[in-house]
């Protein structure tokens, strides 16, 4: 580069002192050029890691919120269906159990499907005497939501069953490979049961402990317990967990 810089001079006509000092100049221009540019470099190199690190960092985020469930469904006959949702309300997880409430691990393709596309594909598919649908979420507006979503199929089957469960059960269930309706029955069965009747409840098929939870539901609303703690929907009305 130096050379090109003096036969560049070379070319021109001027006093000699000044070529002298310009050429100087010029030579000195570039080398302090040459000498910032790995620093230049480094710095960009630098500034595109952070950028890089950011977008890694919020997509796996962006991604982590997405795959978190928030809130769940539990379809419940001769066997269950158990379906989760994130927050945008799109399917993260589904998994199958047998009619004992055992996990079968059948695959089914509902991944990020809508709550309303996933109820109308699974009950189309569904041929049970009685259908039982639990539903629980981390927010109380959405479990509303959901409930509302599934009425006007309790209206056209009429052999539907609806019931409200807590954020509680439903991360029991999940932790415990159950289905959250089964868990749910469980868990409300026992609490009342004074009498020990209901004793070996765990060890019955899905279908027959919801019947009899289902039952025993009729019984509590027929007999004034509206107000004791607990989750069912029959014929519009509601009877919450607290």
């Amino acid at each position: 580069m130096d050379r090109k810089i003096k036969d560049a001079f070379n070319r021109v006509t001027a006093e000699k002192d000044l070529m002298q000092h310009t050429e100087d100049a010029v030579i000195q221009y570039m080398r302090t050029q040459n000498e910032k540019q790995p620093l230049v470099n480094r710095s960009r190199k630098r500034n595109v890691g952070f950028i890089l690190a950011f977008v890694l960092v919020f997509s796996f985020s962006s991604l982590f919120v997405y795959l978190q469930p928030v809130s769940a469904v539990s379809i419940d006959s001769t066997s269950s269906v158990e379906v989760y949702f994130n927050r945008f309300n799109r399917v993260v997880e589904v998994i199958t159990y047998d009619e004992d409430g055992e996990p079968t691990f059948e695959e089914k393709d509902l991944q990020n499907n809508h709550f309303e596309d996933v109820i109308d594909e699974i009950l189309s598919d569904t041929d049970a005497e009685n259908i039982y649908v639990t539903v629980a979420s981390g927010d109380e507006a959405v479990a509303t939501e959901m409930v509302a979503n599934l009425t006007p199929h309790q209206e056209m089957m009429r052999n539907m069953h609806i019931y409200q469960s807590s954020k509680e059960i439903m991360n029991q269930a999940r932790k415990s490979d159950m289905p959250m309706g089964r868990m749910h029955a469980m868990d409300e069965l026992r609490e009342s049961d004074d009498a020990g009747i209901y004793s070996n409840i765990e060890n019955e098929p899905t279908q027959e402990l919801m019947e009899t939870f289902e039952k025993h539901h009729q019984e509590m609303m027929h007999g004034g317990h509206m107000n004791r703690p607990g989750g069912g929907m029959h014929g519009g009305h509601m009877n919450r967990r607290r």
